[in-house]
């Protein structure tokens, strides 16, 4: 794998690098077809990635009704435990599918756009210290209601909201990313050149 770039780290980029964007300018995202996006592969995988911004939404809707008293604490965990450990099972499956078995594919039949593969290769890293990040302060906060300490709830609830906003902006960004490199080569050769879609 060759070394990423600082300027084009996730943390560091606003979209994809130019020179990765050939494809992405003759096939913007308005254009593409539901041929390609309904395609075996394509759907299931966009699919996947749906399923993630779903998650995403409904913790940060669950924190606002929680910061809004409108949830309590202990619905709050519920809801927060049951949405976590679905984005982490999840999480974690799928970018070992892509790192071990999608990502070959397309690095084995385009050199062009290798340094994109490695890129989000790289990006599944840096999401997955974030997620630690992210675990490690849900858990403070589990806790805190827990043991129903004398503590301002708010102030506590709004340090996570801060650190899940983070992994948020991160994880849509790769999203993202992963889809204006991967949907344009598809566009322009197929599931089947790639050894997917069977």
């Amino acid at each position: 794998m060759s070394s990423i770039k600082k300027i084009d780290q996730l943390t560091e980029r606003d979209g994809l690098p130019k020179h990765l964007c050939e494809l992405l300018d003759k096939y913007p995202r308005d254009t593409w077809t539901n041929d390609t996006l309904n395609g075996n592969w394509v759907g299931f995988w966009l699919g996947r990635h749906s399923v993630f911004r779903e998650i995403c939404s409904s913790i940060k809707h669950a924190i606002h009704e929680l910061l809004d008293r409108k949830i309590s604490h202990q619905n709050f965990m519920q809801q927060y435990i049951q949405l976590m450990n679905m984005m982490l099972h999840n999480l974690e499956s799928h970018h070992m599918v892509e790192d071990n078995y999608i990502f070959p594919k397309f690095y084995e039949k385009n050199e062009k756009f290798r340094y994109g593969l490695e890129l989000l290769e790289n990006d599944h890293h840096l999401i997955h210290q974030s997620i630690d990040a992210l675990v490690a302060e849900g858990n403070n906060l589990i806790s805190s209601f827990n043991e129903k300490k004398h503590i301002d709830y708010k102030l506590i609830v709004g340090d996570y909201s801060k650190v899940n906003e983070s992994y948020n902006k991160l994880l849509i960004a790769h999203l993202c990313d992963e889809e204006d490199l991967l949907i344009p080569l598809v566009s322009e050769y197929g599931e089947e050149y790639f050894g997917l879609g069977h």
